[in-house]
């Protein structure tokens, strides 16, 4: 795997004028030519193949730079690129300790017995960064980009540079519905749902949910199931029973308030291993017994739940699986060029959670019981 840290993008992006500066000392290219004409390499390419969609105007100023500058098509990289590219685009929002290592683990085990090799980019939560990411992608000539989009991406306007590419793209985990790519994502609905639900039928009445940041696809997804669980079982929902948060400090503060307010909850749902490692010790030192006063619940990749005080009953979204599965459906477009095809909209694939319990909750048949005499 090819790791571009924030010191190689930065050296990119500082670059990119210098880089005309000895446009003389060095072969001319199609992105030197763009570059002083303001436009995208690939209108520079059909401008110089006489394509009917560049005006006349626009193609006879493109060749005339291209003259004065002697460009000379690079027939070695035209024949490179049309043979079959091995490195894929690997763009991720943040690298942490959790579930994206094993995301990252299960597309390398793919990918490596495939042939292919992997550069990894990460955007650090920017868009900026993720339009320069797959420029990157673009100037290495991938044979595929997987992208997972930074939690500030609410429109596909800045992501209409994959078009330029010309690869096929795969998104995972962190997507956006309007666009005609194909993606692997995990089912935030159904499992905020069935978490939940296991909470009230171990008796839970008065549930409450920390949740990440409000903007995010998946929060609202998950922050939907927990309200949709809530309503079946007529258990009225109050907007102050969920709370945000942006990291585990948050997290434990959303947790430390819920558990001074004067009507205690009996129930708590965590919705990611961020949230549960901030929120557990919180609810742990306010001295409420769990699982017997408060029952406690998270969505986790399933390593985290078992390292914690009491253990952690979970819905267990499998990042590797996750992985797997979008390694395998980019392969299959490259092998394919199903994605060519005009009006290609892309497929969503989902991965289900299972249900994991620990100690953090009740058995069912012995909650039943209790929940009955009270």
């Amino acid at each position: 795997m090819i790791f571009i840290d924030k010191i190689m993008q930065e050296h990119f992006s500082q670059n990119k004028k210098s880089d005309y500066q000895f446009s003389r000392m060095k072969r001319t290219t199609i992105k030197d030519i763009a570059q002083q004409l303001g436009v995208n390499p690939s209108t520079v390419s059909r401008a110089l193949k006489d394509h009917p969609d560049i005006g006349l105007a626009l193609r006879t100023e493109i060749k005339q730079l291209a003259e004065r500058l002697h460009y000379r098509p690079n027939h070695m990289a035209v024949y490179l690129r049309q043979r079959s590219s091995r490195l894929i685009g690997l763009i991720t929002p943040e690298v942490t300790m959790f579930f994206y290592p094993s995301v990252i683990r299960g597309i390398q085990n793919v990918l490596h017995e495939h042939g292919y090799n992997l550069i990894m980019l990460p955007s650090n939560e920017s868009q900026e960064r993720e339009i320069e990411n797959i420029q990157i992608c673009h100037q290495n000539d991938v044979a595929g980009i997987m992208l997972a989009l930074s939690r500030y991406t609410q429109t596909s306007e800045h992501l209409k540079v994959l078009e330029e590419v010309g690869a096929p793209v795969v998104l995972f985990d962190k997507i956006l519905d309007d666009l005609p790519y194909d993606s692997v994502v995990l089912e935030d609905f159904e499992s905020a749902y069935v978490a939940t639900k296991h909470l009230i039928k171990t008796g839970c009445r008065r549930i409450a949910g920390i949740f990440g940041n409000r903007n995010l696809r998946i929060t609202q997804l998950r922050l939907e199931g927990f309200r949709k669980a809530i309503s079946e079982h007529d258990i009225e929902f109050y907007p102050d029973q969920a709370c945000f948060s942006d990291n585990p400090y948050d997290a434990e503060k959303c947790a430390r308030e819920l558990m001074t307010r004067s009507v205690l909850p009996d129930g708590i749902f965590a919705m990611t291993d961020e949230i549960i490692i901030g929120a557990l010790p919180a609810i742990s030192t306010s001295g409420v017994k769990i699982p017997a006063e408060c029952s406690v619940i998270c969505i986790s990749d399933g390593f985290l739940p078992y390292c914690l005080h009491p253990q952690v009953t979970f819905l267990h979204h499998n990042g590797y699986e996750l992985g797997q599965l979008a390694a395998q459906q980019l392969i299959r477009l490259i092998e394919s060029g199903a994605y060519r095809e005009p009006g290609y909209a892309g497929e969503k694939i989902m991965v289900k959670a299972r249900l994991v319990e620990l100690a953090s909750t009740r058995p069912l048949e012995k909650k039943v019981g209790r929940g009955n005499n009270q």
